[in-house]
């Protein structure tokens, strides 16, 4: 089997197993239009790798989801979108309230880098400073952040509002026009944001010790 009716076998695969026969709600979701669609199905067309990857990235979904064959050894997709470690991009001041009261990024390619396996290619991590979000997160700790990844209720995702304000916390739901986040720590209360308020939402991957920090 070629690479191109590998990766339509997948596809059609995941489309029936999740749309079953609805292609207007795939094109609707995915931001397709009608003849992109045909295209993907058609088995005189091609199917390349990027095509994959940007389908995935549509949807927010880890490299692989929709077509596994991206993870294979030998695949670009993998030798492209696997780091060899995680940058270490800023510093993140932990305030008494829960949020991430100051960023500071240094000059240059980062503050060293976390020894973290991940298969997103604009991967980061944030040094960890204060005592606020115990246990969580400890002072001296770093959170490692994949923005490509999906995420879903009951992930921890950093939130980043248009204000500035900057917070990890586990994303509770999403209804109704408003973002409801419970903290990492107990002794900070249930928050909801309006959706328009919010700038940016991102997967938090893990909390990585200090011991997995380098500066080579």
């Amino acid at each position: 089997m070629s690479n191109d009716s590998t990766r339509r076998a997948e596809f059609t695969a995941y489309f029936e197993k999740h749309f079953g026969t609805d292609r207007q709600r795939f094109m609707d979701q995915f931001g397709v239009s009608k003849g992109r669609m045909t295209q993907y199905l058609d088995e005189e067309e091609a199917f390349g790798e990027r095509a994959a990857l940007n389908l995935e990235k549509r949807a927010h979904l880890p490299m692989g989801t929709m077509f596994p064959s991206l993870l294979r050894t030998g695949s670009e997709a993998a030798r492209i979108l696997t780091p060899e470690g995680v940058p270490v991009v800023g510093t993140a001041q932990l305030g008494d309230d829960g949020y991430f009261c100051e960023l500071q990024y240094p000059v240059g390619h980062g503050d060293g880098r976390i020894n973290w396996p991940t298969r997103d290619p604009n991967a980061y991590a944030l040094r960890c400073k204060g005592e606020s979000m115990k246990p969580r997160i400890r002072h001296g700790e770093f959170v490692v952040i994949e923005p490509n990844h999906g995420f879903m209720p009951g992930d921890e995702v950093l939130v980043r509002e248009r204000s500035g304000k900057v917070m990890v916390k586990q994303l509770a739901y999403v209804r109704d026009g408003m973002v409801h986040l419970d903290s990492v720590n107990e002794a900070h209360p249930r928050i909801s944001i309006p959706e328009d308020e919010v700038e940016v939402i991102q997967y938090v991957a893990g909390i990585a010790k200090s011991a997995l920090w380098s500066n080579d």
